[in-house]
């Protein structure tokens, strides 16, 4: 079986094309990610505009559409509009219209918002002369960062770490994080499995991203391991048993974390006297720690993983088929393999 596993991040989406196996390789591409193609293209829009489709990534994309609602009008679905926002009061208080395609004039832009967009690529890859197969005999596996729908009065930041370190409490292994049907928990999540279902693809299963790096991260490495994800907005490490299990975790800000920060909070994790009250108090999602490990190795990956370098920690970057871009596709693959028994 072919695996399309693909990695979307707010920066790039990196795309491995690979049999289940990881041995019989098809294609790589990494390109802009989707929320930052769609915001370019909202930029150059110049009129007003229209999105409908599915929830996606914020950030980039969210920016845009709240800075173009200050000159022009903004319509969106319901679903459309929890790219910028959960709650939809508050889509409204940034100047955005909930509505139809109905309620737009003659004179506008027309964007269908979705994560994964399976034609484009199929297309893509045929102009080069390579045919992707059919999504019967295909596996969709995406990674996404997905924040959760917090209930009111929790932010969305403690909301995340509650449901990740809810997981690792009842002993947690990596399958423990795959996601293959739709939940009211994670919006982004569902929405990737709705719109590939819509287009056609039925073996799908989605993770979160930080987790696919991480799993990815550690292909090959000697257990048990610190692996960390240094990413653009956040930074997540684990630490990982000699069986593969999961035992603790921290997650922050990148841009909150100083060499000697980052290396305390590195060394405490391994120790297991890490709290989630300080992690969290410092303006990251939490921490959670159920036993110590002595690490064999500290495994860095991420586009911000040269900050780790600082921390004086004797670290390595991890490489999954030699490419420190397919880290987080290598990691959705292995969580087809291990869902699959492969």
């Amino acid at each position: 079986m072919e695996i399309f596993a693909l990695d979307v991040g707010s920066g790039t989406q990196d795309v491995l094309v690979i049999d289940d196996k990881l041995k019989d390789f098809k294609a790589k591409v990494v390109m802009p990610a989707p929320t930052r193609l769609f915001a370019s293209g909202i930029r150059k829009a110049g009129k007003d505009i229209f999105c409908d489709g599915y929830t996606m990534g914020g950030g980039a994309i969210s920016m845009a559409l709240v800075n173009h609602a200050k000159k022009f009008r903004v319509v969106m679905t319901e679903d459309a509009a929890r790219t910028v926002r959960d709650d939809l009061e508050q889509v409204k208080e940034r100047g955005i219209e909930i509505g139809a395609e109905a309620d737009m004039r003659e004179d506008y832009s027309k964007f269908t918002l979705r994560d994964v967009d399976m034609d484009s690529f199929r297309s893509s890859f045929k102009a080069m002369n390579y045919e992707l197969p059919g999504p019967r005999d295909l596996v969709v596996a995406v990674a996404v960062q997905d924040h959760g729908s917090a209930p009111k009065g929790m932010s969305d930041r403690e909301f995340r770490f509650e449901q990740i370190a809810g997981i690792i409490k009842k002993g947690a292994t990596f399958r423990d994080f795959i996601i293959t049907r739709e939940t009211p928990v994670f919006t982004r999540a569902s929405a990737v499995i709705r719109s590939l279902h819509d287009q056609g693809y039925h073996n799908v299963l989605v993770m979160d991203t930080k987790i696919a790096g991480i799993f990815g991260g550690m292909y090959g490495a000697k257990l048990p391991a610190i692996v960390m994800d240094v990413g653009n907005g956040h930074t997540t490490a684990a630490s990982i048993t000699e069986d593969g299990s999961i035992v603790g975790i921290f997650e922050h800000h990148t841009f909150s974390l100083t060499p000697n920060k980052m290396k305390d909070y590195i060394e405490r994790l391994a120790n297991a006297t890490l709290t989630n009250e300080e992690i969290f108090n410092d303006g990251g999602h939490g921490a959670y720690v159920r036993e110590p490990i002595s690490p064999e190795s500290i495994i860095v990956t991420g586009p911000r993983r040269m900050q780790a370098e600082e921390t004086g920690l004797n670290i390595r970057y991890a490489t999954p088929l030699e490419d420190v871009y397919m880290v987080g596709p290598v990691g959705m693959v292995r969580a087809y393999q291990d869902m699959k028994g492969i």
